[in-house]
Parts: C-alpha cells; sequence; structure tokens
C-alpha cells in the first residue's frame, strides 16, 4: 500500500516551472481569444481559471496551509495541469 500511494505521487508531482507553463499557456490562450473570437469569451476562460484558483485557495486553507506554502500549492494544484500537454 505504501509503494502504490508513493507511485501515485510520484506520478502527480506538479514543479513550478511547469505551473508557470501552464499559467503562460491560459495566458496565451486567452489573449488569442481576446484577438481571433471575442474578448468576452476571453474574460470567461481567464474567470474560469481565476474561480478555480480561488476555489482550491480555499480549500488548502480549510485543510490547514497557511501563508505562502497555501498559495504555492493552490498555484501548482491550478496551473500544474501543463505537465500532460
Amino acid at each position: 500500500m505504501r509503494e502504490a500511494r508513493a507511485a501515485v505521487r510520484e506520478v502527480f508531482r506538479v514543479e513550478l516551472p511547469v505551473a508557470h507553463l501552464g499559467l503562460g499557456i491560459v495566458l496565451v490562450a486567452c489573449a488569442a481569444m481576446s484577438v481571433f473570437w471575442s474578448p468576452v469569451g476571453s474574460g470567461v476562460v481567464a474567470g474560469a481559471f481565476a474561480a478555480l484558483f480561488l476555489a482550491a485557495l480555499a480549500v488548502t486553507l480549510f485543510r490547514g496551509r497557511r501563508g505562502w506554502a497555501a498559495v504555492l500549492a493552490t498555484y501548482k494544484f491550478s496551473f500544474g495541469w501543463a505537465n500532460w500537454v
């Protein structure tokens, strides 16, 4: 059981540069959407990621992390999906 949990943690481990890449992808997608489609759509996508970040931050704070550690964990959760892109 311990080995299985360690393997799962290793698969889902996210480093900070990967989260930066995810944020960059979101920003580029929002900019492209604003130019080629509509600024409202870009605002909806940016708002959805902001809502995801705030909801994850609330959960992280509720679970006991405080300060910068909570923000960093939430940032990695919100934008760490770039690891699989």
